[in-house]
């Protein structure tokens, strides 16, 4: 009897600690636009751009399966998968979107380092990664400037959560 006791007990605990699988939970996909429309704002300071009129892509650049970890302190993606040679050549011209559900969180252009602007009010990638399978998103800001540091969304409430729930958050 004593031994069913423990068996029972033992059973119980270790279902009561499941650990959420990659796949269930929410679901983190980066999206190419297939087309936007960028504003810029003079009135702030310094000038903003932002996205408007996005289309996502019907396939996502990165799937919510290619993400390993995320690096909330260098707001870092680590992927399964090297995304360089689709990337490499991408410029401004090409923009993308972090989703939650499907439901874009925050978008961002694809700003090689070799182009002298900055695009304050949006997050960048630049195409020509350090690591092949890190993923890197940037956001220029100002030391002290609050209105930018509100705009910066790439540690967003939705983002964490997701990350946390799949155990991916670091």
């Amino acid at each position: 009897m004593r031994h069913i006791f423990l068996y029972f007990l033992t059973l119980t605990m270790f279902t009561g600690c499941k650990k959420e699988e990659q796949g269930s939970g929410p679901r983190i996909d980066i999206y190419l636009l297939k087309s936007f429309t960028t504003m810029v704002d003079k009135s702030t300071m310094p000038a903003t751009i932002s996205i408007t009129n996005a289309v996502l892509d019907d396939t996502p650049l990165v799937s919510d399966q290619d993400i390993k970890v995320y690096v909330k302190a260098t707001t870092t993606f680590v992927l399964s998968k090297d995304i360089q040679t689709v990337i490499q050549h991408y410029s401004s011209d090409k923009a993308f979107a972090i989703t939650v559900d499907n439901q874009p969180v925050y978008y961002g252009v694809f700003h090689p380092l070799y182009l002298s602007s900055i695009t304050f009010g949006l997050a960048t990638i630049s195409p020509l990664l350090l690591n092949n399978n890190e993923l890197r998103i940037d956001f220029p800001t100002i030391e002290g400037n609050s209105f930018l540091q509100q705009l910066d969304n790439r540690n967003d409430s939705r983002i964490i959560n997701a990350l946390k729930t799949t155990n991916r958050l670091r």
